[in-house]
């Protein structure tokens, strides 16, 4: 064992001590592996995030009990919404000193005080928010701190309000609930499980190449040290030593960049999501995992590169070509990924999942690996087909005939991140189709409801007085509904005039003392019974029973048909106030249909502000606001992100292509030299370097485009979804491909410049 780390740390000795030439690989291989140890941490911090989150939300999770005494705090749950964004909050007041403090406030707020976050504080305090200010006419006494925050762009507030009694909102005695785990939704989760893998497993393709730079001048210095003496394996050892530095900068300048890029990620906003800069920090076992699993794939990549070379005293012999590589191994993972993902077809299709994520996420991880696999073998039985043509042209098919492999393994980073970027943007092209061709209805845009939560006839009249008097508000309509009890199943009844039910259903004829019923389209397998005139049912008393306590008649009624799809419709029963005279005001809860000019501006505000002095007795819907545009705009922001992400992964896939076609000029520079010393044009080295870049980029293409496309077809089996491929997707994708070969190209120019010049003959 004391041989093994002498020998490493002659390596590393000789890494340092080799000069500039050294210094140059040395700063290549750590900004290489630096950039993929900054995505790997970056990736690591993401369970972090999702843990400091819940670990929030159950802090800020308040514990009730009704039947609690001494000093508790009466809260009540509170929204709205201002331009499409959502505003939650808490009216609360408490009972004495010693009752519960919100988390992120230093104290409860007192009756017209209120505790904002930072950016709901900001959006009050800009010409922005003018019309939201109307809605919070306390003292802003504060904001509210990271504890009471799940995310820096969260909008919320608690607000003190002595009309907050036991009855109508929460006792709570203390803050701290449980952690709730949540289900994601199964394409959700699937998305992600493609995501992580497609855009991951790029980056340890890029760090195992990087390694590999500037073989030839680290096999001369070997040979160097064969001749003084040293065996075999030793030198193997030391070359894992030079190896293992390269990983450790690499390991250095990653966290480097990590950490200097977290400074701004709560400036960052993603699908609408940012977090704490406190919360993007790697988790420990996957931080030490990173930490362990760079510097041995360093080393294992360093011993295996050697694995056809021969060091000798007198220099470095290649072993000659290698038998030609066999297909049927390589196509091994392919067919084990596709039969895993079939074994799950439909499992995701439901609400629920049924299916077994680590088959999936092994199905998606060996189809992609195939990708790297099967690359070689298609890079050398092409390029071993080709003849003739350009000298350019035959150059750099020659060089590949020579040598297709590494080129081959770089390219596969880049055809793994098309085959993920192909499959995610295929599975939401498919779901975005199912939004399209199953539009949900356009909401009347003419009409908002305020639902109220406390219906008594007072805080009833008040509400539709201030309705009544907003700006752009045409009629007021106050709407009952009942609730009651026929055996175990639970039924309402929506009360109102005739000119009112009519805005909720189509009647043929109506006056008081009439009542209707729209049927509901029963779930298969239900035997629920719809109630029959004349039966007696339980009438729940107000909203704080837990059984019903009143008796009340089902009176005759005729049936109707109600609006389709309409948010605001009403099902059940419909009935006129005299028929529920003898029932106490109490009885249910009421909401107020608000007819409006949707032609006017921020009418939905105006009348949001119109019902502020109600407080949380109040909240408006406006259902206008949410649309079918809007949903298509979501899918199409999710598919924008995600095509973003596979863009930046292909961007640090063709870092990796970059580095290594520096360190290949680098490599050949006394070649190059000489032919550029024999006649060759500098251009036609030049365009030799872009096609040895293309060709296997351009066969990685095509065998990403087949895989990726059929792992999309694999994965929308799975939920049970049409078959869509995203044509536009793989267009942008492949010509982004396209594009980096070319700029990679170019990048590399004033390297080849510079060791095609007559300089470069001066040793030979």
């Amino acid at each position: 064992m004391r041989q093994w780390f002498t020998d490493l740390a002659l390596g590393v000795r000789l890494a340092l001590g080799g000069g500039r030439t050294s210094w140059v690989r040395l700063t290549l291989t750590g900004a290489g592996i630096g950039i993929g140890v900054a995505v790997l941490l970056a990736a690591s911090s993401v369970t972090t995030v999702l843990s400091e989150r819940a670990e929030r939300e159950a802090a800020a999770s308040p514990v009730t009990d009704r039947e609690a005494t001494g000093d508790v705090l009466y809260s009540i749950f509170w929204n709205t919404e201002y331009r499409g964004d959502t505003i939650t909050g808490r009216f609360v007041h408490a009972t004495g000193p010693n009752a519960p403090v919100p988390p992120g406030t230093s104290r409860v707020p007192g009756d017209g005080e209120v505790f904002v976050s930072p950016a709901l504080a900001e959006l009050l305090a800009s010409p922005d928010g003018a019309l939201l200010r109307e809605r919070f006419p306390q003292q802003v006494i504060g904001t509210l701190g990271q504890a009471g925050l799940n995310a820096p762009d969260d909008m919320v507030f608690y607000a003190g309000d002595s009309t907050v009694t036991r009855d109508a909102g929460e006792v709570v005695v203390r803050y701290g609930g449980e952690r709730q785990e949540r289900t994601l939704d199964p394409i959700l989760s699937l998305l992600i499980m493609v995501g992580v893998v497609a855009l991951l497993f790029p980056v340890l393709v890029f760090v195992g190449i990087t390694t590999r730079l500037a073989g030839a001048e680290r096999d001369r210095r070997l040979a160097a040290l064969r001749l003084v003496g040293a065996g075999a394996q030793r030198v193997r050892r030391i070359a894992a030593g030079e190896a293992l530095l390269g990983a450790v900068v690499g390991l250095a300048v990653g966290a480097a960049l990590f950490f200097a890029a977290r400074q701004f990620v709560e400036h960052v906003q993603l699908l609408g999501i940012s977090v704490f800069v406190s919360d993007l920090t790697p988790s420990l076992p996957l931080a030490v995992l990173i930490a362990v699993l760079v510097p041995v794939m360093a080393v294992v990549t360093a011993i295996v590169a050697m694995r056809r070379t021969v060091v000798e005293p007198l220099g470095v012999v290649r072993r000659t070509k290698p038998v030609r590589r066999v297909l049927w191994w390589r196509l091994v993972p392919i067919a084990l990924g596709a039969a895993a993902l079939l074994t799950q077809a439909g499992a995701f299709g439901g609400a629920v999942s049924s299916g077994s994520a680590e088959i999936v996420i092994g199905g998606i991880i060996l189809l992609l690996l195939g990708i790297p696999v099967l690359l070689p073998w298609v890079v050398e039985r092409t390029v071993g087909r080709l003849r003739g043509g350009a000298p350019s042209w035959q150059l750099a098919i020659r060089r590949l005939q020579l040598e297709s492999g590494t080129a081959a393994r770089v390219v596969g980073g880049v055809a793994v991140v098309l085959a993920g970027g192909i499959a995610l943007q295929s599975v939401l092209a498919s779901a975005e189709s199912e939004v399209v061709d199953r539009p949900l209805p356009q909401a009347d845009q003419t009409r908002i409801s305020v639902v109220l939560q406390e219906s008594t006839p007072e805080t009833i009249e008040q509400t539709v007085g201030l309705l009544q008097r907003s700006v752009g508000v045409e009629r007021v309509h106050p709407l009952r509904t009942v609730a009651f009890k026929l055996g175990e199943d639970y039924y309402s009844a929506t009360v109102g005039t005739c000119e009112v039910l009519r805005t909720v259903s189509a009647l043929p004829s109506c006056a008081d003392g009439d009542s209707f019923h729209i049927g509901v389209e029963q779930v298969p397998g239900s035997n629920r019974p719809e109630p029959q005139p004349g039966q007696r049912v339980s009438v729940f008393a107000n909203d704080q029973e837990q059984e019903p306590s009143l008796e009340w008649t089902v009176p005759a009624f005729t049936e109707v048909a109600g609006p389709a799809d309409d948010p605001m419709s009403a099902s059940g029963l419909l009935v006129t106030p005299s028929l529920v005279r003898d029932l106490p005001a109490t009885a249910g809860h009421t909401r107020v249909l608000v007819r409006v000019d949707p032609d006017r501006p921020d009418i939905a505000e105006h009348v949001r502000n119109a019902v502020a002095p109600m407080t949380w007795r109040a909240y408006a819907a406006y259902y206008g606001q949410v649309d079918l545009s809007d949903r298509i705009k979501e899918f199409q922001s999710i598919r924008q992100a995600l095509l973003a992400g596979s863009l930046v992964t292909l961007l640090l896939a063709g870092a990796s292509l970059l580095v290594l076609a520096l360190e290949q000029v680098r490599e050949r520079r006394r070649p190059l030299a000489v032919l550029a010393a024999g006649g060759v044009p500098r251009g036609a080295l030049g365009r030799s370097l872009l096609w040895q870049n293309a060709v296997p980029l351009l066969l990685a293409l095509v065998v990403a485009v087949g895989v990726g496309g059929g792992l999309a077809v694999l994965l929308l089996r799975i939920i049970s979804q049409p078959v869509v491929l995203d044509w536009p997707g793989i267009g942008v994708l492949s010509a982004a491909a396209a594009l980096l070969v070319v700029i990679v190209t170019l990048l590399s120019l004033p390297s080849l410049w510079r060791a095609t010049g007559a300089l470069g003959l001066r040793s030979e």
